[in-house]
């Protein structure tokens, strides 16, 4: 199920097998970020998860789902979007275990809401989690990866960092600058001996997903049906094998993958000329009841 649009050259410390390695997860205790912890650790991977209130519940799950008694499983209440939590609780949980040999930012929040109706402060929160909750993540990490020179970064990004959609303009600024901080951060540190791989699903069936569905603005579904809706576990696991191939940028799914090609090898006028009828097809009932506001992201 996973395509990829483009590979980088093999580099000899990418990750082939997660059995043994130290893997931190943002965003650990639901949606991707759970099914990601407890796919790694099923392939034998220590696994922290962090977010901002940690349930027992999710790290139990991630313990069941291991290959053995001697994985180590841990939970930290952090809040990614506030960098001085962000350093101290990541030199906690490495002083706990180790420096991780894969860092996969899952935290992240989302909104539906056309920029003029958008207060600010939901404008820049975005941006503070999303964005710079990914930076800090990555600044906590860095030093211990590149003292024993190896290890994986997993910006989450989103098929929304390449494509845009009406109504996503706090959402796609974020991502759109998510992978583009991943694909700088990439040619600085892989002569470090430090991959990047970024992902970047299109929608996936996640509870945010739901949620997000009561609040979507007409134009954005539209526009998001071609992308299609992908399970949780597939998705997850098209993350994995792109992470073990050492894949710069990981799209999952056909459908999705279908989406980038189509807005990658088409012209720009002729892209928005279509998305242009496909918007204003869809704002043609609108009501002001159907303006829509802030609900909660994908994850």
């Amino acid at each position: 199920m996973l395509c990829v649009f483009y590979t980088a050259p093999r580099n000899a410390n990418h990750m082939q097998d997660f059995s043994g390695k130290v893997a931190f997860v943002t965003g650990g205790d639901k949606g991707m970020g759970l099914v990601t912890a407890r796919q790694l650790a099923a392939r034998g991977a220590h696994v922290a998860i962090f977010s901002r209130q940690p349930g027992e519940a999710a790290e139990q799950e991630i313990r069941t789902a291991c290959r053995s008694p001697a994985q180590q499983v841990m939970r930290f209440a952090l809040d990614v979007a506030n960098r001085d939590n962000v350093l101290e609780i990541m030199a906690r949980a490495q002083r706990a275990m180790r420096a991780p040999d894969l860092v996969i930012c899952m935290a992240g929040i989302g909104a539906t809401r056309r920029f003029v109706d958008m207060p600010f402060e939901v404008f820049d929160r975005m941006l503070q989690v999303n964005l710079y909750g990914t930076r800090h993540v990555i600044e906590a990490v860095l030093p211990g990866m590149i003292a024993r020179g190896r290890g994986t970064l997993v910006p989450v990004a989103s098929l929304g960092g390449f494509v845009p959609v009406y109504g996503y303009t706090a959402y796609g600024t974020s991502k759109f600058a998510v992978l583009g901080l991943a694909q700088c951060l990439r040619y600085e540190l892989a002569p470090l001996g430090i991959e990047v791989c970024c992902f970047c699903p299109g929608q996936v069936a996640t509870p945010g997903l739901a949620a997000e569905a009561q609040t979507l603005l007409p134009a954005a579904g539209a526009l998001k049906l071609a992308g299609g809706t992908l399970p949780v576990e597939p998705a997850i696991r098209g993350l994995l094998r792109g992470i073990e191939r050492g894949r710069p940028v990981i799209i999952p799914g056909a459908r999705a993958n279908l989406v980038y090609w189509l807005w990658r090898l088409t012209p720009i006028r002729l892209w928005n000329a279509i998305t242009d009828a496909i918007v204003r097809v869809a704002l043609r009932p609108a009501s002001p009841s159907a303006d829509g506001g802030a609900g909660p992201g994908p994850r």
